[in-house]
């Protein structure tokens, strides 16, 4: 795979926020989920996804515990949603400086 600049990604990761789109090959009504890396042997601790049919995503998890999905260094098996949750990061912090909600800001 072709190596890219991390300015350059930090940039395709605005130009993606910053317009709305839809991915043909994701299904409505369906849960995409991802088991986090830190389960020790449990199996419990998934991410989960739904899009409705409106385009509308919903996020949650299988439990209220935090869930940890490690970079590459420290042993990730599920780098593609790290990055995606990268990207999810972003977007609140940007929204949140656009549209500030007073009662979640930080102290």
């Amino acid at each position: 795979m072709k190596e890219i600049s991390t300015e350059k990604l930090i940039e395709y990761a605005h130009l993606v926020l910053e317009n709305p789109f839809w991915i043909p090959e994701l299904e409505t009504m369906k849960n995409y989920q991802r088991l986090h890396d830190d389960h020790d042997g449990t199996f419990d601790g998934k991410i989960i996804v739904t899009i409705d049919p409106m385009g509308d995503i919903h996020i949650g998890t299988d439990r209220t515990r935090w869930l940890r999905f490690r970079n590459s260094d420290g042993g990730g098996l599920s780098l593609k949603v790290r990055n995606a949750l990268m990207i999810l990061a972003l977007a609140i912090k940007l929204d949140n400086e656009k549209f500030p909600i007073e009662e979640l800001q930080e102290e």
